[in-house]
């Protein structure tokens, strides 16, 4: 068993000895020591390689041809993810929202974020009483007794809302057997 941790480092962007940044497509040499107490790596360009003391093995080297990491990637916009645009809409309480708090309750239900403890009826209307798992916070969340053919309408709406960094799941698909008056509600 080792008890030893080893710190991995990521190979260089240039030569250790020479400072002089690495040429995409330059063979380059790499090289793993033992340095007061824990493991060290080397990277070197073919003539720093070629000058280096050899008197000093490494516990291992090999050679490799360099690649230059891809660009970061700008940085979008970050858009809501399920639950922040869940506590959202549940903070505003937008008659117009009710649909989409539906199913995205249903997605971190998935995710088992949510848990429902309960189903209560409030003056008429079904209310699904959400337990959220990480903090023990209660949501209410209306079930608006949707039908399988408006799903897809909301599930695009809680698409566009989520915006195209978090792609929304699917929550339920219809089953090709089943009638599109069918309740949706768990």
């Amino acid at each position: 068993m080792l008890t030893q941790e080893w710190n991995i480092q990521s190979r260089a962007l240039q030569c250790a000895k020479t400072g002089k940044p690495f040429e995409k497509g330059e063979t380059i040499f790499s090289a793993l020591y033992w340095k007061d107490g824990q493991y060290q790596r080397v990277d070197l360009c073919a003539e720093a390689w070629k000058e280096r003391n050899e008197n000093i093995e490494p516990l291992s080297a090999w050679q490799t041809e360099f690649v230059p990491p891809p660009p970061p990637e700008p940085e979008a916009m970050k858009k809501d993810d399920a639950e922040s645009l869940l506590r959202r809409l549940i903070g505003e309480n937008a008659p117009g929202s009710r649909n989409a708090r539906y199913i995205l309750a249903l997605m971190l239900e998935r995710k088992k974020v949510l848990r429902q403890i309960e189903r209560q009826k409030q003056d008429g209307n079904a209310v699904l009483v959400y337990e959220h798992i990480p903090s023990g916070e209660v949501w209410l969340i209306e079930d608006p007794g949707l039908k399988l053919g408006d799903l897809t309408a909301v599930q695009d709406e809680v698409a566009r809302l989520l915006g195209p960094v978090n792609e929304a799941p699917s929550v339920m698909e219809p089953a090709p057997d089943q009638p599109s008056e069918t309740p949706a509600s768990a």
